[in-house]
């Protein structure tokens, strides 16, 4: 019943079904619709509004049937979002395959009709998508298309499955553990005389940069670098053939080029070069961090080999040489709910927005909590956006936004508001005591919460230009500008609070401290990201690569001979390749070069 909102959420297993009906009968109604035009009698108000209109009505409806899987904690629902999507995809691919309706689209653009820029652009959208999900294919081909898409669909579901079905976990001892804080220890189960420790990043990052155990490190780093195991790799080789396939079919050389031809770099051979040119840039700089770190693990550890399993570790150890900050310390000045309010805070004074929380809402669980936004010098009602910040069993596993409805406007002249909801894995409340974060998380949160203000922000006129909807290699621009504020002091007192005291906030010289260590290692960082672009690049401009084998060959000409850890396998348990990301993995670090780029333009024009 809130105004602007027309997502449901909290639907049963057989609600989702007879939406996912629903909807496909009104799309294949429209679709039909639009086909029937005659081509001479061809118009923007019935070939093109129609389109439009079904895309800002759909959207939500779409998303309420999706969404469950990532978030319910009922096996049924989940299972029935997830052959609900499967459904959904599967007959999108068919409308947008329609040649009639296609036909109806470029008979429009022959004819000039004169449109405004954002409709002309909504229409150049459509001619690519229907020739870009082969409209103009034989309808053998097309039939070979749906099958491989459904294909694709499939492995990239059993993929997430089996990263999200992983609980393997290790026993380990005091002294095994030993560097870590006392806080850590605490937090993990008691067994047999062992500490047990969940093979998740929560759990994982803390020992790979604290213990002191060397040999600890390299069990924990080799165990999670199994996650998703061999079952995982085989499927990523499958889908690298599949994807390939798709794009022949559709004309492409390579599944890279198809994936980039719509973005900046628009081929594949752009995309080698700029990750090349960066990694040979970096090279220098990365070798002198190295050295550092080598010189570090000497005086510690003796003679030993550097490995992987020791980067992290040496990493910290290097910033508490340079830098005077304790990270375990930090950690207590960043409970969970002081963080979450303090960002809400933080956005309302730097957008000019109001926040409101909604209570007595039905959602898909108790912990979730629903907001509406409001300009806070008109009064006007922006959009909402849900928090399910905090860990639960078989919910998605990693920290990011969905878009729940777009920002549009209706046929009716009624505009739709954006909605979105904030997923993230953040330890629970223990005892009544906020959980507490490590700073890397509260700048992660910050960061998505970005794209949910983005998001809402947002006023185009077609839901197709939604801001969580708009150009990749620009999508993480105003997130990763927004991030710099979680290095401010003023940002970072809103924040922060002692666990045993909030009114005490972290201090300036604290905040000092931490701008100054994310940029230490700057260049290793990088080139670790490089590595994983590059695999990504590669397996998607050729047919048949032994992944495993091409990243144990690639890691040490890229990480400045530092061999792969034997006994992993990154490409098991590195999602974004698998889904979502697939050959444009590059697309965060375009995003931070063009930043640097603005960056240096702005400072210019204020030089001159």
């Amino acid at each position: 019943e809130l105004p602007g909102f027309s997502v449901q959420v909290n639907l049963s297993a057989a609600e989702i079904k007879r939406l996912a009906d629903r909807i496909i009968a009104k799309s294949k109604e429209t679709y039909d619709a639009v086909a029937a035009v005659p081509l001479d009698k061809v118009n923007f108000a019935n070939a093109i509004a129609p389109l439009a209109e079904l895309d800002a009505q759909q959207f939500p409806l779409v998303q309420a049937c999706v969404l469950p899987r990532m978030v319910s904690p009922s096996e049924d629902i989940c299972r029935a979002s997830a052959e609900a999507e499967k459904r959904l995809d599967s007959h999108f691919l068919l409308c947008r395959q329609r040649e009639d309706v296609y036909r109806v689209v470029k008979a429009f653009t022959e004819r000039g009709e004169r449109i405004g820029p954002e409709a002309t652009r909504f229409v150049q959208y459509l001619v690519r998508e229907f020739e870009r999900n082969g409209a103009k294919l034989t309808q053998t081909k097309k039939k070979e298309m749906e099958k491989l898409k459904s294909l694709i669909d499939d492995l990239n579901l059993k993929y997430i499955q089996n990263m999200n079905d992983f609980t393997k976990f290790l026993l380990l001892s005091e002294e095994e553990l030993a560097g870590m804080p006392l806080e850590f220890l605490k937090d993990l189960e008691e067994t047999d005389g062992k500490r047990k420790v969940l093979l998740t990043g929560y759990y994982v990052t803390p020992i790979l940069e604290h213990c002191k155990v060397g040999s600890t490190r390299k069990q924990i780093a080799v165990a999670y670098g199994q996650k998703g195991g061999n079952q995982n790799v085989a499927i990523l080789e499958k889908l690298v053939q599949i994807r390939h396939r798709l794009a022949r079919l559709l004309g492409y050389s390579n599944y890279s080029d198809f994936a980039i031809e719509p973005r900046m770099p628009m081929t594949s051979r752009k995309v080698l070069e700029f990750l090349e040119e960066m990694s040979e840039q970096l090279s220098d700089l990365a070798n002198r961090e190295l050295t550092v770190l080598k010189e570090l693990k000497m005086k510690e550890e003796g003679d030993a080999q550097f490995g992987m399993e020791d980067l992290l570790y040496y990493m910290k150890r290097g910033e508490q040489h340079k830098v005077d900050l304790d990270i375990g310390e930090i950690k207590r000045y960043f409970p969970v709910k002081l963080v979450i309010s303090g960002m809400l805070k933080m956005f309302q004074d730097l957008f000019a927005l109001r926040f409101e929380e909604i209570k007595d809402v039905e959602v898909w669980h108790d912990t979730v909590r629903l907001f509406s936004v409001w300009d806070a010098s008109s009064s006007d009602l922006l959009g909402y956006f849900f928090l399910d910040i905090f860990s639960r069993e078989g919910k998605y596993d990693h920290t990011c936004v969905v878009a729940l409805q777009n920002g549009c406007m209706c046929s009716n002249g009624s505009r739709k508001v954006p909605v979105a909801v904030l997923l993230s894995q953040c330890p629970k409340e223990f005892d009544g005591n906020s959980a507490l974060l490590r700073f890397p998380e509260v700048v992660r949160i910050f960061h998505e919460f970005s794209h949910v203000v983005h998001h809402i922000s947002n006023r185009a006129t077609f839901s197709r230009f939604s801001s969580l909807r708009l150009e990749g290699d620009f999508a993480e621009i105003p997130s990763l500008l927004l991030e710099n504020w979680c290095y401010e002091s003023i940002s970072l007192k809103m924040m922060s609070g002692f666990y045993q005291d909030i009114t005490k906030s972290v201090s300036t010289e604290a905040c000092q401290s931490l701008k100054r260590r994310r940029d230490m290692f700057a260049g290793l960082k990088l080139k670790q990201e490089i590595l994983l672009c590059l695999v990504d690049q590669i397996i998607h401009t050729s047919e048949n690569v032994d992944i495993d084998e091409l990243i144990k060959d690639l890691h040490p000409k890229v990480i400045l001979g530092i061999p792969l850890l034997e006994g992993t396998s990154p490409a098991s348990c590195f999602p974004r390749i698998a889904v979502g990301y697939d050959a444009v993995c590059y697309s965060y670090i375009w995003s931070e070069r063009c930043l640097l780029l603005i960056y240096s333009r702005r400072n210019l024009k204020t030089t001159c």
